[in-house]
């Protein structure tokens, strides 16, 4: 299954080389975030996305790629006082006129336990998860919603759906890829 998924998003990354109007390789878009989970409690993580295929369509242009984030996040669930978990997901996103990114992948859910946390307990699957993140400024600042599935009972956790609202501050190495008039870049490297 696992090597099903990286073929596909592989093929998928080829594929839109073709297409692309514009190849940008140093579109690397590190970030981190803060935020909070229903039901469960604060959240916090980092993350990095690249994203060089550059479209234009028509009223403005639109980056695709591929993500990865690791979020941290605590409960106080059915088993234990209060425990740490954490999120790793993957997937690909689209990245519209530096101001909205959406992003859908798979996620997997870690949850260390007992003296020192020597003893973990992973989710049985992969799960999905989709986001959906909005930059009023176009300038790095970014607020969000996520929501995922962390999987079996068996963690302690006492929700089945986490729905996080976030903030968060990704940093776009490529800054002239999506210039503005309107919303100047700043430390734009000269021509």
């Amino acid at each position: 299954m696992k090597t099903l998924v990286f073929y596909s998003f592989f093929l998928l990354f080829l594929t839109t080389n073709i297409y692309a109007f514009d190849f940008r390789p140093g579109m690397v878009i590190p970030g981190v975030h803060a935020g909070y989970i229903f039901g469960a409690g604060i959240s916090f993580g980092g993350e990095v996305s690249y994203s060089p295929f550059v479209f234009d369509v028509g009223s403005g242009k639109t980056a695709t790629g591929l993500y990865a984030n690791a979020t941290w996040f605590y409960s106080k669930g059915e088993l234990y006082t209060q425990t740490r978990y954490r999120s790793l997901s993957g997937g690909a996103l689209m990245f519209s006129d530096n101001s909205i990114m959406f992003r859908a992948g798979v996620n997997k859910t870690l949850l260390r336990w007992g003296i020192n946390g020597r003893n973990k307990t992973r989710s049985k699957k992969v799960t999905m998860e989709a986001d959906l993140s909005y930059s009023p400024t176009r300038n790095g600042e970014y607020i969000g919603y996520r929501i995922f599935f962390p999987g079996n009972a068996c963690f302690g956790l006492d929700i089945g759906t986490a729905n996080e609202v976030y903030a968060a501050y990704r940093y776009n190495f490529d800054r002239a890829a999506f210039s503005d008039p309107m919303f100047p870049v700043f430390f734009q490297p000269k021509p």
